[in-house]
Order: structure tokens, then C-alpha cells, then sequence
């Protein structure tokens, strides 16, 4: 194979045993593999190491030879030489893959950017295009270097309201586990928690178009007031599309946006449901003792509430008993 003549060549270089004819094979194979001619280019600028290496190659190989039959000693003796080169050419090429490989994982971590919000906070931030993001509590949102570039591409986990600065050359995209979401600009709301079986994207204003990752020709415009809604059950999911009402200035508890205020507001949701909202609202953890809780329908509004408040007021339409140790609440009839 041509890599392994290469290697042989360069091999026979380094230790100044190849033939002027072997040279001028080893330029024309490096001539049609740029690859293997820029690690040519390095060993040749790393002339004093790659000695040091051959001599380690060859004090290695004064260890071995004495333990090998007689034979083989004769024959590998005659390509000791180029053989401790090859050690060095070897050692040379790994280490330059090896920085080549670690300066690019580098570089692609250290330029990635995140943005978090801990269990039981929400936050407000800024993209560099000029986009304002509301991130709930437990929810993450990362780039990386090439955001705003041709693309404006974002990663989240959790719940968001973006309202996006519009600009037609460079699409705005969000990815989650289940589904991305194109937009030019626009304002709207988008909840993908992964350890959530259900999806939202909620539209407050402009407009949006929808891909689910399972199945790619289904995608789905929404406009203004229109949410999507993916659910999971087992390994089937479903759609359904639902309109959700405009704020206004007498009523500004959408169940959709109201968490940008501080405000935990649901409507017609299982207890369950509503206890991992809990979870991340009020940063503890839920556990039901009794699954037929989990089932029971509740509504209400949350604003200033401490969890012991919370479920005390939870207790006033739903009869259920609930005790507190450190962080983890236990629901029981």
C-alpha cells in the first residue's frame, strides 16, 4: 500500500539509508498525498528530536536483539537502521495526530458557549446577534463559534422564551432531542426537557416552521397564539396542535410565557405533570407513594409561594397529605 511505502521511505530518510532513487519516490508519493506530506514536513523540522528518538529506538533494540534465535538476529540486523527510524517516524507521526486531534477538541470545547439556569431560578440573556433568551429553571442553551456566521444555530435542554432579532440571510434554528425549529424572527416559546416525554412550542408572534427528528417530512408552520404540542408514549409519538389566548394588559397569566414573571401557572394538568414543574420551580424532589395522585387533575397559579404553601393550597381542591425531609417532598393520601 502506498501509506505503508510512505512510511518506509520516510523511515529510510530520517536515517539517511535511503538510495537517491528512493528519495525521489518518497517526493512523488508525498506530490499526491498532501497528508502524509505535511507530517514529512514536520519530522524534517524535527530533525534533533527525531534523532533522540532513534537513539531510544536503538538502545531498545540492543535489549531485544539477545533474546531472539540467531537467524531472525541476522536478518533484522540488517534493517536495524531504518527500522529505529521508523520507531521515530512512527513516534513523531502519533504525536503530531495525537496535538493535531487534542488542539481541535480543545479549541472546539473552549469555544462553545453555554448558558444555564439552576433548579429554582429562571435568567434573562443576550445572544451575540442581539436576540433576548428567558431560560426557566433546570434549563440549558449552548452555541459554538460558528453562531451568526451563514447560521444561527442553538442547542437546548429545558424551557425558553426567545424573541429572535429577524435577519433573512441567516436563519435562526433551535435543536432538542425530539424536534428543531426554524425562525426568522419571531417570538415564541419552546419546552423540550429531556427527561420530559412532551414537547411544546408555543408562538407569540411571527412565525415558525417545525421538524420533528423521527420523521423529517413532517413539518409543521405555526403562526401566532398556535402551539405544537409532541407527545411520547413508549416509543410512539403524537401531535396535536392547540391555540393558546393573547396576553393582555387585564390578563397576563399565559400558562405558556407566565414563567418569565415568576409565575408557575397551569390549567387542566395531572398532578404529576404539575410536580415536576414543582421539581424545578421550588429546586426538590417529588415522590409519589400513592400513583393514583398522579393522576388527579389540578389548576392553579403559583407567584411568591414557598413549596409548603404551594402544596397547602394544592391540599384545598385535592385532598393529599405531604411531609418535607431537607429537599424531598413525599405525596401520600
Amino acid at each position: 500500500m502506498k501509506s505503508e511505502r510512505i512510511a518506509v521511505l520516510m523511515a529510510k530518510k530520517a536515517s539517511r539509508s535511503a538510495s537517491q532513487e528512493e528519495l525521489e519516490e518518497l517526493e512523488q508519493l508525498l506530490t499526491a498525498d498532501p497528508g502524509a506530506a505535511f507530517t514529512a514536513s514536520i519530522i524534517d523540522r524535527m530533525g534533533n528530536n527525531a534523532a533522540g528518538q532513534m537513539e531510544f529506538a536503538e538502545q531498545g533494540w540492543e535489549k531485544i536483539v539477545p533474546r531472539l534465535s540467531a537467524a531472525p538476529v541476522t536478518a533484522m540486523r540488517i534493517k536495524r537502521g531504518w527500522w529505529a527510524a521508523a520507531a521515530a517516524v512512527v513516534g513523531l507521526t502519533a504525536t503530531g495526530i495525537g496535538w493535531q486531534w487534542w488542539r481541535h477538541q480543545h479549541l472546539a470545547i473552549a469555544s462553545r458557549q453555554e448558558i444555564t439556569a439552576p433548579l429554582g431560578q429562571t435568567m434573562k440573556a443576550l445572544l451575540p446577534d442581539g436576540t433576548t433568551v428567558w431560560l426557566n429553571a433546570g434549563s440549558k442553551l449552548s452555541y459554538d463559534q460558528r453562531f451568526n456566521n451563514s447560521r444561527r444555530d442553538i442547542q437546548v435542554s429545558g424551557e425558553i422564551f426567545l424573541d429572535v432579532i429577524k435577519n433573512d440571510a441567516r436563519p435562526f434554528v433551535v435543536h432538542t432531542r425530539k424536534l428543531d425549529v426554524h425562525v426568522l424572527g419571531t417570538s415564541f416559546n419552546i419546552k423540550a426537557y429531556d427527561d420530559d416525554n412532551r414537547s411544546e412550542v408555543a408562538v407569540v408572534g411571527g412565525k415558525v416552521q417545525v421538524i420533528m427528528h423521527n420523521s423529517l417530512e413532517k413539518k409543521v408552520i405555526l403562526l401566532p397564539h398556535e402551539k405544537l404540542i409532541l407527545s411520547t408514549i413508549g416509543k410512539t409519538d403524537s401531535l396535536s396542535l392547540v391555540n393558546f389566548p393573547e396576553a393582555n394588559g387585564k390578563d397576563s397569566l399565559v400558562a405558556e410565557t407566565a414563567w418569565r414573571e415568576q409565575k408557575l401557572v397551569f390549567k387542566n394538568e395531572t398532578f404529576e405533570s404539575v410536580a415536576r414543574k414543582m421539581e424545578r420551580q421550588f429546586n426538590v424532589s417529588i415522590s409519589f407513594e400513592d400513583e393514583s395522585l398522579k393522576k388527579e387533575i389540578l389548576s392553579g397559579v403559583f407567584e411568591k409561594e414557598g413549596i409548603v404553601k404551594a402544596l397547602k393550597l394544592l391540599q384545598m381542591t385535592t385532598p393529599f397529605h405531604f411531609r418535607i425531609q431537607q429537599r424531598q417532598v413525599y405525596i401520600s393520601k
